[in-house]
């Protein structure tokens, strides 16, 4: 799957894990399923980011600002960790 594809996939996920979380009753087993499905996504992404720009990109990132693709994209794309 192109990194176009499980950006796609992970900012449907994720809409579709915070709609779950809205409903009432909560429906356990839904947001564990979406819950797995967007972890296993978001390994699937870090996994085609090229080692050089993550590496660089963590050596810039600020100290105690979160994750270091909170508030930069990579490569012109969005990072999904927003």
């Amino acid at each position: 799957m192109s990194i176009e594809q499980l950006m796609g996939r992970y900012f449907r996920l994720q809409q579709e894990l915070s709609i779950a979380y809205n409903a009432r009753p909560w429906h356990s087993t839904r947001i564990d399923r979406l819950a797995g499905e967007l972890a296993a996504t978001e390994r699937e992404i870090a996994s085609q980011w090229p080692d050089d720009v993550i590496d660089d990109h963590m050596a810039t990132a600020t100290p105690g600002a979160g994750h270091p693709t909170t508030h930069h994209s990579i490569h012109g794309r969005a990072s999904p960790w927003h």
